[in-house]
């Protein structure tokens, strides 16, 4: 492994629970899980709950019992804390590099090559620093590759000796080929569950199994990604950081409502609020979209009963950003695919063919004033930088009504960083 590419990967341990100890600090210790919209499934737990055999995806119903016998902190999904908190943890974590690859809401890649420092050191000292003015704590690894970084903070995570800190390029051979028989070839960044089910039928199923293999093979079976893992095994970074993200492909904004929804006027309410927040995200990455879907669906777990799923995809000749324009014909595409009678569960809005170029007009439309455009544009801003202000003062029509379609979320804490009403009081 003499590859002079460092790369160092910085993950947050158990990040949501990790967010409501931070702002409750009696949670510590205890055991705690959160769930997902309307309170459903469990999508994240503390070390504490993992270890009490609380399992991720499980439906909240099935463990009540389980979790009320053993004092578990239950919490409903909180986003726009998580969120907050984490661009907050990303923050820090870029000072401490020029090249920083932002991977999830929890996990970082960063560029170490070059870097005059001693790494270890300089990686303790970015801990200290993200639980110190974050309150969240991180585990770090480092390796050549990208992979190598991934396996290492698993290490650092299970280790208590490494203090939250691994490189594995210092691991001696023979020490690092034990690794790679104690971790399933499925764990490996970068081998999802088909490539797994493949490697698996030719007799690979842990990761030196897969490292032992012939790159040959890998490739026949898996292709080029599958090749620049194995690569990546032997210390040959093939997978650069982005530091420039990729350009969104599309946007989906749904959500399973609070309560099964039959009156048009229900789902437009609900409709017209989820593609207000497609349509921020389309504005917040400067892109327009000239395909729209619109789609609701009856609950598919009831017995005895088909599941109905109707929805409706328009396309247009001219990339469109502004909500003025997205929300009613939003609305015209709901009003075409409802049928009464029946009681929906889930619905959402899907923005794809996504450009940047949402200035240009089509060669035969008739509004060529792009002048219109831009107070257009101007308007959607003010709109939305009132909003932010303000708490959402500024609606539709259409998304007044009696919000039965709102997520449950019977445990929720406080948006103590992002709401003026629900600050934390001392």
């Amino acid at each position: 492994m003499t590859n002079k590419a460092k790369f160092a990967l910085v993950d947050c341990n158990n990040f949501y629970a990790s967010c409501e100890r931070v702002f409750e600090p009696k949670l510590e210790g205890k055991p705690i899980v959160v769930l997902s919209n309307n309170d459903g499934c469990i999508i994240a737990r503390s070390n504490e709950a993992k270890a009490l055999g609380i399992k991720m995806g499980l439906p909240y119903f099935k463990v009540k019992d389980l979790i009320v016998r053993n004092g578990v902190v239950v919490k409903s999904s909180n986003y726009p804390l998580y969120g907050d908190m984490s661009s907050r943890v990303m923050r820090v974590i870029s000072q401490y590099s020029p090249i920083q690859e932002v991977y999830s809401i929890d996990e970082s890649f960063i560029d170490l090559a070059g870097l005059p420092f001693h790494l270890i050191n300089h990686m303790q000292s970015l801990r200290r620093q993200v639980k110190s003015w974050t309150g969240v704590p991180v585990c770090i690894g480092m390796g050549s590759t990208k992979v190598l970084a991934k396996l290492a903070n698993r290490i650092a995570k299970k280790y208590i000796k490494f203090n939250g800190v691994f490189d594995i390029d210092e691991l001696p051979y023979e020490r690092y080929c034990k690794l790679l028989r104690s971790v399933e070839v499925g764990d490996l960044w970068g081998i999802g569950r088909q490539s797994t089910r493949k490697l698996n039928c030719i007799g690979i199923s842990s990761s030196y199994d897969f490292y032992q293999a012939d790159i040959g093979v890998i490739e026949t079976l898996l292709g080029v990604n599958g090749k620049k893992v194995y690569q990546e095994l032997y210390g040959n970074s093939c997978v650069p950081i982005e530091s420039i993200p990729p350009t969104r492909q599309q946007i989906v904004s749904s959500r399973s409502f609070g309560s099964d929804l039959k009156e048009f006027h229900e789902l437009n309410q609900a409709l017209t609020s989820l593609a207000r927040k497609a349509v921020n995200k389309l504005n917040d990455h400067k892109l327009a979209t000239t395909t729209i879907t619109v789609f609701i669906y009856t609950n598919p777990h009831k017995k005895n009963k088909t599941c109905i799923h109707l929805s409706k995809t328009v396309g247009m000749t001219t990339a469109i950003q502004d909500e003025s324009q997205l929300i009613p014909l939003i609305a015209k595409i709901l009003k075409l695919i409802y049928k009464p009678g029946y009681s929906f569960y889930k619905g959402g809005v899907v923005l794809s063919n996504l450009t940047k170029n949402y200035r240009q007009q089509d060669l035969f439309s008739i509004n060529q004033n792009s002048q219109s455009q831009v107070l257009a544009h101007k308007k959607s801003n003010a709109i939305k930088g009132i909003n932010e202000r303000f708490n959402e003062s500024i609606k539709y029509a259409s998304e007044v009504g009696n919000n039965r379609w709102l997520p449950r979320a019977n445990f929720r804490s406080n948006r103590y960083t992002t709401s003026w009403n629900e600050l934390l009081v001392i």
